[in-house]
């Protein structure tokens, strides 16, 4: 754990985490929490040596208590970026109680972030979803959410659409190193780049793919992101150079004698994680010199080209959504469309 990630005034000494107070010339350590119980622990523990020197409740222990109620539900991704943001967070509301929170306060605190719209919005949901658990914990009274009045901002859309050319220089920076010698990464990387491209799904749920959803028809594919909403699954039928890419993984699996269920795994047959595969890609696409796409437009990409050989109809139902305006959103138009003349 960094410092950066400490709140202010707490430092790590021995097994455990410690607020450092001023009296005078005098500095006092005050125990927190043991620092293998982690950030809400220690958070729980600021706040109760607050609310003892206060008589109050404040908003990091709601926060330690949300993370400890609610985040486990999330994917592991998602908690990362909530831990991030409900530190920030609950810096700068350490001295509310939940019920002192109104409105122009979150307004201040969201300022900071009015030039980036969607950190901003990140930030308005996460401060709203605390604002909500507060009502719910009584901490709070029923409608009383301060976020409601404090609107989104527009984020405007991608419109990156990655080339053939782009792609296959990727892949062979993924494959080679800055040295030129091959990378031990490369053939997983670009086994999961092509299966990205050619089903169209998000890293999401390529990662989570296991060997149990392959058949003679083709790969299943059902979106985590919907799993509680719509439980949208599709079938990705067999071509050619997908089962090529089948191929290539099960060699890779014999290689690394991987026989759990992941499809996508480590060096040393552990499941790929998310950062491992994001740092890969990263490499890569630096060393190709191409700065300014994400792994996520890889399925942009996908739609794009699916869209322009089938239509609208076969893109929606590769990117399993629910409308076809959905769908829009991925398609990139890489030139103006076309029509005859009136007569």
């Amino acid at each position: 754990m960094k410092r950066t990630d400490l709140p202010r005034g707490v430092f790590p000494k021995g097994r455990w985490f410690y607020l450092v107070t001023a009296q005078g010339p005098k500095r006092i350590w005050t125990a927190m929490s043991l620092i293998r119980d982690g950030l809400p622990a220690l958070y729980t523990a600021l706040a109760a040596a607050k609310a003892a020197a206060s008589g109050a409740d404040l908003m990091p222990a709601l926060i330690a208590q949300w993370e400890r109620e609610v985040m486990p539900a999330h994917a592991e991704k998602t908690q990362r970026d909530e831990r991030a943001r409900g530190k920030v967070i609950a810096d700068a509301f350490v001295e509310f109680e939940p019920g002192q929170v109104e409105t122009p306060d979150c307004s201040e605190f969201l300022l900071r972030f009015a030039g980036k719209p969607r950190t901003f919005n990140a930030y308005r949901a996460q401060l709203r979803e605390y604002m909500r658990f507060a009502e719910e914990k009584g901490r709070r009274p029923a409608g009383s959410n301060p976020l409601q009045a404090i609107r989104t901002k527009a984020t405007p859309g991608r419109d990156r659409y990655i080339t053939d050319s782009e792609l296959r220089r990727i892949k062979v920076a993924a494959m080679h190193g800055r040295d030129e010698h091959d990378t031990r990464s490369g053939p997983m990387l670009c086994a999961l780049i092509d299966m990205a491209y050619l089903t169209g799904q998000a890293i999401g749920d390529l990662l989570a793919l296991e060997w149990s959803a392959f058949s003679d028809s083709g790969i299943a594919f059902a979106r985590a992101k919907v799993e509680h909403s719509t439980q949208s699954k599709v079938l990705i039928e067999w071509t050619p150079k997908l089962r090529d890419v089948e191929r290539r993984l099960r060699d890779l699996r014999k290689q690394r004698r991987a026989f759990g269920p992941s499809v996508f795994t480590r060096q040393d047959g552990q499941p790929l994680t998310y950062w491992g595969a994001s740092s890969a890609w990263q490499r890569a696409r630096k060393r190709a010199g191409i700065t300014d796409c994400t792994f996520h437009d890889l399925k942009a990409k996908a739609l794009t080209d699916k869209e322009a050989r089938e239509g609208m109809q076969a893109a929606s139902a590769m990117g399993q959504h629910s409308t076809e305006q959905q769908t829009a959103h991925y398609v990139k138009r890489r030139s103006g469309r076309k029509t005859g003349a009136t007569r």
